[in-house]
């Protein structure tokens, strides 16, 4: 089982989540997901806060085509 407390890369977070790592990041940029810049170009993210922002917003069903 992954460590919830080490960040994740956006494809970490895009193979939990479904979606493509592009997404992950577009959401990020958004405002929509929470996200921790190391640098100008290295984004890690934290999985429970995404979990919960992604709960809190329903980002994966609208995505997939789903209940808007």
């Amino acid at each position: 089982m992954p460590n919830p407390d080490v960040p994740l890369t956006a494809t970490g977070v895009a193979r939990r989540l479904g979606v493509r790592p592009k997404t992950v990041l577009q959401w990020a940029r958004q405002g929509l997901i929470p996200a921790i810049r190391i640098t100008g170009k290295v984004v890690r993210f934290d999985w429970p806060a995404v979990l919960d922002a992604v709960r809190d917003r329903e980002l994966v069903a609208r995505q997939r085509g789903g209940a808007q």
